[in-house]
């Protein structure tokens, strides 16, 4: 079980991490920083869960 929700959370980890640097590549940063930055805290918070 412990496994299984790790890999979730490291599959989470990186399509969160796609999604950003998507959204870095192909619009303006004043235009998406909020989002990057809610999208960074909550990939963050998963990569600390991860390592419990």
């Amino acid at each position: 079980m412990k496994r299984n929700k790790n890999g979730l959370l490291f599959e989470q980890i990186n399509k969160i991490s796609k999604v950003i640097s998507t959204l870095s590549e192909n619009f303006a940063q004043e235009d998406v920083a909020d989002e990057i930055n809610f999208l960074s805290v909550a990939r963050d918070n998963l990569k600390d869960w991860l390592e419990r």
